[in-house]
């Protein structure tokens, strides 16, 4: 409800949102609402709720983000834990650090900063959790069992490669290297999962990799500095990683593919069932409330 005289007091009151104009309505009608229009444009209102369907929508993207990097980062502990030990460690505890906050952050934060798309004002009002069905199911489900096979298969074929055999102590030196590999392959599963989670119903291909500058530039700074800790010392021997063989770094490599992959199928489902996230509502698609 819109209104500006003292007439339209009680109706903006009553009214699920009333909207006042701030400098042409009467002190009464100011009071009785729940929002003032500074400008007295109805086009602001528009633009208010397409910014804030936008912040919803970046919030999602967010969690997706992180939710899908923590799969990743507890599986190693996870598949030694039932192992009982007899699978080695393949990140160690610093290295989950240097994730959380050397690599993971910039990319989460340039997310936050994604600008509303022409799908943003489509579909009916969103009531529905920050965190629902759709965002566990992609992030538990899809993008990070995906992350976390991609780093686990690099880190138990880089072991093997050096004539590690289950249930046996591994070389330290070949321990390092395979360590050092599924660092990387987290890392690079990181990349791609950040322009995956661009858009929940949009493969990386029609989403588009240069619509947000700022996560290429947090893209950029998550290589540098896994480059850093993997060739700066003391860091490669403090975190417990050393530099890729060539075998491990096409595994490495292969990480971005697979998720992209896992993720663009996930996206193909979706888009059949019609079953869309609210930012990404295709045109004369309904979204179920």
């Amino acid at each position: 409800m819109t209104g500006d005289g003292v007439n339209d007091g009680p109706a903006l009151r009553a009214a699920d949102i009333g909207v006042a104009m701030g400098a042409s309505g009467t002190d009464v009608a100011r009071e009785a609402a729940d929002l003032v229009l500074l400008d007295d444009h109805f086009g602001t209102i528009v633009a208010a709720v397409e910014l804030g369907r936008a912040t919803y929508a970046n919030i999602r993207r967010f969690l997706t983000y992180h939710l899908t990097d923590n799969v990743a980062e507890l599986t190693p502990f996870v598949v030694w834990a039932l192992s009982g030990g007899q699978i080695p460690l393949a990140l160690t505890v610093l290295q989950i650090l240097a994730l959380d906050i050397g690599t993971d952050l910039l990319p989460a934060l340039a997310l936050g900063t994604e600008r509303p798309n022409p799908r943003t004002m489509r579909g009916p009002a969103r009531t529905g959790s920050l965190i629902d069905k759709s965002v566990l199911r992609r992030a538990f489900g899809v993008l990070g069992p995906t992350e976390a096979l991609a780093a686990m298969t690099a880190f138990a074929l880089v072991l093997l490669a050096g004539g590690w055999v289950l249930g046996t102590t591994a070389d330290a030196a070949v321990l390092a290297t395979a360590s050092g590999t599924a660092f990387a392959a987290v890392v690079v599963g990181q990349l791609a999962n950040a322009f995956a989670c661009r858009s929940a119903t949009r493969p990386v291909g029609l989403a588009g990799l240069r619509g947000n500058r700022l996560l290429i530039y947090a893209v950029l700074f998550e290589l540098a500095i896994l480059a850093v800790f993997l060739l700066v010392p003391p860091l490669p021997e403090l975190l417990g990683g050393a530099l890729p063989s060539p075998l491990g770094w096409a595994l490495v490599i292969a990480a971005a593919p697979a998720v992209i992959l896992a993720d663009t199928a996930y996206k193909a489902v979706v888009r059949a069932r019609r079953d869309v996230a609210p930012e990404d509502v295709p045109t004369g698609t309904a979204v179920p409330v």
